[in-house]
């Protein structure tokens, strides 16, 4: 019997020792669960009434119009309306003492008696402004007229005349150019050859030729056309070579005389008897300035 019992309890031994880790090795323990730590979101949930901010009301506030400003009183007319009122009390006029006052010229009085200026004009038919030129520096408004005069035979006489304002003085009428061209100085000086030099105020339009025959040399000249108004028929012509003075002056861009353009100018004229005495012509020696200034 205790044969039979040693035995056994030997296995018994041996099946409990590997009983053992099998056990343990299926059911390993178990531990504690850790709940998972709760993390807090920082980015604010943007709901749809965050979007546009909420209208704040602002107190009324009443708009009234600006008002407007008050007229100012013009403390002078415009130049040209004061100048073609001397204008017309000047051509009105039948005497020389009428006239002094609205005149500017560096003629002697006793000189102007024996002129034009000292009788009635002729009858005038329309007055239109030309162009006016203001020299804001020189504080000089000029403004050119182109005035008709009525003639015997019921033409029209076409002049250009200047009236003058210089700073806050009242506005002049210049005369030599009047006494020049409507006093008929520079058509007697163009009749006939005289020693002496004259010089005009007129306006000049100039020529890229000479197509008179009777002016001596003439492929080596250019022409001057003397006028008392742009685009009218010229009261003389005056000649003068390439290489003269107005010559170059055509060749400058900078001069301000061009071709064909009419100009308001004083020019030097003197008869030329020298280059062929069977031939005089009428030349041009100079224009002094590019406009009428006495």
């Amino acid at each position: 019997m205790l044969r039979i019992l040693l035995p056994l309890a030997f296995v018994g031994i041996i099946l409990g020792i590997i009983a053992v880790p099998v056990f343990f090795w299926k059911k390993p323990p178990q531990e504690a669960a850790t709940p998972p730590t709760e993390r807090k979101s920082t980015v604010k949930a943007i709901l749809p009434e965050d979007t546009v901010p909420a209208a704040v009301p602002l107190p009324a506030v009443e708009v009234k119009p600006a008002a407007a400003p008050a007229a100012q009183p013009l403390t002078e007319p415009p130049a040209g309306l004061t100048a073609i009122k001397v204008l017309e009390k000047f051509l009105a006029a039948t005497t020389l003492q009428e006239r002094l006052p609205w005149i500017e010229t560096k003629i002697p009085e006793a000189e102007l008696a024996t002129s034009i200026l000292a009788q009635p004009f002729p009858q005038t038919l329309a007055i239109e402004t030309d162009f006016q030129d203001t020299n804001s520096v020189e504080r000089v408004t000029d403004v050119f007229y182109n005035v008709n005069f009525s003639t015997p035979n019921g033409a029209i006489n076409p002049q250009t005349i200047l009236v003058r304002t210089r700073g806050d003085a009242a506005p002049k009428v210049v005369v030599e150019p009047l006494l020049d061209l409507l006093g008929g100085r520079l058509e007697a000086y163009a009749k006939a050859p005289s020693p002496k030099a004259a010089t005009f105020q007129v306006i000049v339009s100039a020529g890229a030729f000479c197509y008179d025959e009777t002016v001596p040399n003439r492929e080596k000249k250019l022409t001057l056309k003397l006028l008392s108004r742009d685009n009218t028929k010229e009261i003389a012509r005056a000649f003068f070579g390439k290489r003269s003075k107005i010559g170059e002056m055509l060749e400058d861009e900078l001069s301000g005389l061009s071709y064909g353009q009419a100009k308001p100018c004083t020019v030097v004229l003197q008869w030329n008897t020298q280059e062929d005495s069977a031939k005089p012509y009428l030349e041009a020696i100079n224009l002094k300035s590019l406009d009428w200034n006495p």
